[in-house]
């Protein structure tokens, strides 16, 4: 592990209370608004290109129960860190590679 990675990790061990307040409160939301917004990349289109409307809403408080429950659970913080992090750069890299209009249907 280098320094940096052991600085986090002493930061986020420091304040377990804090880190597990902001993974499961805004993290959770935001973890589920950006799959939620993702999932015209991943998601098939519906009959006539129509997306589909009723599945982001059966999902997104699934993504944010899971992102909730995952949050309140994990033993070790700095995996729950890396592993929130890690949902919300694929997610957020998928709308920003949708809006730039980089991927063609």
């Amino acid at each position: 592990m280098t320094t940096t990675h052991r600085r986090i990790a002493a930061a986020v061990n420091a304040r377990p209370a804090a880190i597990r307040w902001i993974l499961a409160g805004p993290g959770a939301i935001t973890a589920a608004l950006l799959f939620t917004t993702a999932m015209p990349l991943w998601f098939p289109a519906g009959a006539a290109g129509v997306n589909h409307i009723a599945y982001p809403l059966v999902l997104a408080p699934l993504a944010w129960a899971a992102a909730f429950i995952h949050a309140c659970l994990v033993e070790n913080l700095v995996r729950g860190l890396a592993f929130s992090a890690l949902v919300h750069g694929v997610c957020g890299a998928l709308i920003v590679i949708a809006l730039s209009g980089s991927l063609r249907w």
